[in-house]
């Protein structure tokens, strides 16, 4: 009788069989798997060791994934349940998941995304977009380094750590704009702008020139992220629970709208200063994008929404005035510490308002006096 031999599965594990994507059948966990941090899950026993043997292709890419290893039958299978093997719970990642969900009076505006999607469903969707899990224990780490000041360090630590993490996941897979994702890099977006914005106005170490290089460095990462969102197809995330959080940017005036007193008197000097027609032009786009926050400003709740909204309105040619230092792109830099200084009991600005206001002051000096006075009666 012919000695029976086993046929390697051709169906990989459950997650690639799913994405439709070529698995190695790497046990436990498949090189896929292991690169999208996805959960790998097997049917049917593995294959043995004299299967193994039998397929060259598997051996090879085997061997490519792990070189310190031969062949599947010498790897070391993992600890039983139970096992003083198995790794403790992170509990930091526990305690900033609570501060993100539980203490939603820490969040600005947690509120309204919990009241259109539960725990259960934004669990579900980090768990499947690790780059956006990452990034909400991140951003939720640097929450508490401003509020837990004893800890600051620590948490600012894995604050970065986290962050660093979460930017590297999201270029790896260089995730595409459709029906599955359009909610994960939504919200990847809209919280990286945030942390951002806050990691660079909180936490200021140096020159003023060297804060300057890490604004237009958060301005140009956001940009980029932004840039994703606008070529996707946004009718997707109208379909979804989030469409309660789009509704704000439908509510702000259009930025075809004329200037009002403080920014027709802002872009006049601008206009008096600047002849040349590219760089009025970004100027004339980034004082009208003033003048709409300012104007949501009079007439809505939520404060973060409208000042978070300049940043993501500015156009990269005014990211490039100010990464020049020109004069005129540095007032308008103070005008907007002029909006942020009222809301410096938010956690996300702190005294950061005040910063940009003194600081610009100080680095254009005594003939950008007149240019500079409205924004310098904010601090009175």
């Amino acid at each position: 009788m012919p000695r029976r031999t086993h046929k390697k599965s051709r169906n990989g594990c459950v997650e690639c069989k799913r994405r439709h994507v070529k698995c190695d059948e790497r046990r436990p966990v498949c090189s896929n798997c292991v690169a999208s941090e996805r959960q790998c899950h097997f049917v049917g026993p593995a294959p043995t060791a004299s299967s193994a043997r039998a397929s060259p292709s598997t051996s090879h890419e085997f061997a490519s994934a792990s070189p310190a290893t031969s062949s599947p039958a010498q790897h070391v299978p993992s600890a039983p349940c139970g096992s003083t093997q198995d790794p403790p719970v992170n509990m930091l990642h526990v305690e900033l998941l609570h501060n993100v969900f539980v203490e939603s009076s820490n969040w600005i505006n947690a509120g309204e995304i919990l009241s259109t999607t539960s725990f259960p469903d934004m669990l579900k969707v980090g768990l499947e977009a690790p780059y956006l899990l990452n990034l909400v224990l991140a951003t939720s780490a640097l929450n508490l380094s401003i509020t837990r000041p004893d800890r600051r360090d620590f948490y600012r630590n894995h604050a970065t750590q986290l962050q660093t993490h979460a930017l590297k996941n999201f270029n790896n897979l260089s995730p595409h704009f459709d029906q599955e994702t359009c909610i994960p890099i939504f919200l990847f977006a809209s919280i990286l702008g945030l942390h951002l914005l806050c990691d660079t106005l909180v936490f200021r170490e140096g020159s003023f020139e060297s804060f300057l290089d890490r604004f237009v460095q958060y301005l140009r990462l956001h940009l980029g992220i932004r840039t994703i969102l606008a070529e996707g197809r946004w009718e997707y995330l109208r379909e979804t629970k989030l469409k309660p959080l789009l509704t704000f940017g439908e509510r702000l005036p259009d930025m075809d709208s004329d200037f009002g007193p403080v920014c027709g008197a802002l872009y006049e000097l601008i206009q008096g200063s600047e002849k040349d027609e590219a760089r009025l032009k970004a100027y004339r786009l980034t004082v009208q994008a003033l003048h709409v926050v300012m104007t949501a400003l009079d007439s809505e709740n939520g404060k973060l929404d409208a000042l978070v909204a300049w940043p993501v309105m500015i156009s990269p040619e005014y990211v490039d005035l100010v990464a020049s230092h020109q004069g005129e792109a540095l007032v308008i830099l103070a005008y907007y510490g002029a909006l942020i200084h009222p809301s410096r009991d938010l956690w996300v600005f702190q005294d950061g308002g005040r910063f940009l206001i003194e600081s610009v002051t100080q680095f254009l000096g005594p003939s950008w006096n007149e240019w500079l006075e409205w924004p310098r009666k904010a601090l009175t």
